[in-house]
């Protein structure tokens, strides 16, 4: 085979079809540990919540193309780089002459969560849970969410919408930790608040109760709370068992160069799988939707050029709407850099900027995201902040996030996909 792409997400969609088109004579085999390919994983929340049907969660169909396949139910067991070979879990073994990493993670399931467990206890990651997720929820309404990551916030607010009891334990000292200030968390906090979401921050779960092999309720730091859901939001690991052995791993990491290769300069990788390491040594690892989606069409351009170009977006971007709550991250709080903000606290509004080294570095709209589109532009060009930065987060209108689900946030994307259950 010619190109080989493991992973069938946003990232290893997005490298198939870029391959197709940047190396037409070359054919492009996609291995999909689950059984669908090319789905919208970042709207699962709202199917989960009956909020959406299953057939919408899907990418657009292109065109049949011969030289384009896709397996799915594959999973990789080994990889020999010396034959330049995939080991699949069915015996199966297949040669690559380019190959791209794009498998994503499998959910943390953290402490207690670990074990054999009762029944209504769910990762949110996959189509497949979703579904008995969502055939759960409506005998059992009374909903812990675990977590305190975008993921973990959009479920509990779609839920809710939906007219469940929804709690979230927080195991840190706000929501949205790695992406927002306790300042702009607080905005956030007090929405989900009105909402009619609980919020219990600081807590691990310290024991679960159960009976007749169902979830009753869960003890977190020292309250009790009762449920007969709990969906466990609290990230993800990419997978590299397959991996060990070949000496692409760096302390159980596969990291790549900014041009998305490893160290094996026919393997790439892209999205979760990867973390970058950039010219100055530093680690990066974005794990958001239109990062993956960047590095999977720059791996599929860079397979065979004889000089690779690196990835120029670094940014952690990324936007939400939460039941009339807009929010957009530009980037995470940087260490060292200054905060500045402009809020109006009672209007449920904070717009925060980080400028380190009189360039911006990263921020967060909440409550009012006009502006997001040129802030973003200025922070990966690296332009210099003059005196006037405060004029930059002044609200230039309304510029709410639209709330009306998948299609506007369509329209923003790339259409793209396939859906093959073969």
């Amino acid at each position: 085979m010619d190109c080989v792409i493991v992973g069938g997400g946003i990232a290893g969609t997005l490298a198939a079809l870029r391959c197709r088109e940047s190396w037409p004579d070359k054919s492009v085999t996609l291995f999909e540990t689950e059984r669908e390919a090319g789905y919208y994983r970042a709207l699962l929340p709202q199917f989960m919540a009956g909020k959406l049907e299953e057939k919408n969660l899907f990418f657009s169909q292109p065109a049949k193309d011969p030289l384009l396949t896709v397996r799915t139910d594959a999973k990789v067991k080994l990889l020999d780089r010396a034959t330049q070979t995939l080991f699949l879990e069915d015996e199966r073994k297949v040669h690559y002459e380019r190959l791209i990493l794009a498998h994503g993670g499998s959910p943390h399931m953290p402490g207690l969560l670990a074990g054999d467990l009762p029944r209504g206890i769910f990762p949110v990651r996959d189509l497949a849970t979703a579904r008995s997720i969502r055939e759960w929820l409506p005998g059992h309404p009374r909903v812990v969410v675990f977590g305190g990551s975008l993921v973990a916030v959009k479920t509990a607010v779609h839920l809710r919408q939906a007219g469940l009891d929804v709690s979230v334990v927080v195991r840190r000292e706000h929501v949205l930790l790695r992406v927002l200030t306790p300042a702009a968390a607080e905005v956030v906090e007090a929405h989900l608040h009105r909402m009619g979401i609980t919020i219990l921050r600081g807590c691990s779960l310290e024991s679960i109760g159960s009976r007749n092999g169902r979830i009753e309720g869960v003890k977190a730091g020292s309250r009790r709370v009762a449920c007969d859901t709990l969906l466990v939001a609290a990230g993800s690991a990419p997978d590299t068992t397959f991996l060990e052995g070949t000496g692409l791993l760096e302390n159980g990491e596969l990291v790549v160069s900014p041009t998305l290769q490893t160290r094996d300069k026919k393997i790439f990788a892209a999205g979760d799988a990867a973390t970058l390491s950039d010219p100055g040594g530093e680690r990066i690892s974005p794990r958001t939707w239109p990062q993956a989606a960047a590095q999977g069409k720059l791996a599929a351009e860079n397979l065979y050029r004889s000089a690779p170009v690196p990835l120029t977006l670094l940014s952690h971007v990324n936007c939400m709407n939460l039941d009339g709550l807009s929010l957009v991250v530009l980037g995470s709080p940087a260490p060292g850099a200054e905060v500045v903000s402009y809020a109006r606290t009672a209007e449920g509004l904070r717009r925060e900027l980080f400028v380190l080294n009189n360039r911006l570095v990263g921020g967060a709209l909440v409550g009012d995201i006009s502006g997001a589109g040129p802030l973003h532009a200025m922070m990966n060009r690296g332009d210099r902040i003059g005196p006037g930065v405060e004029d930059l987060l002044r609200p230039h209108g309304k510029a709410v996030f639209p709330s009306s689900g998948y299609r506007k946030l369509k329209r923003r994307a790339v259409t793209f996909g396939w859906l093959n259950r073969g």
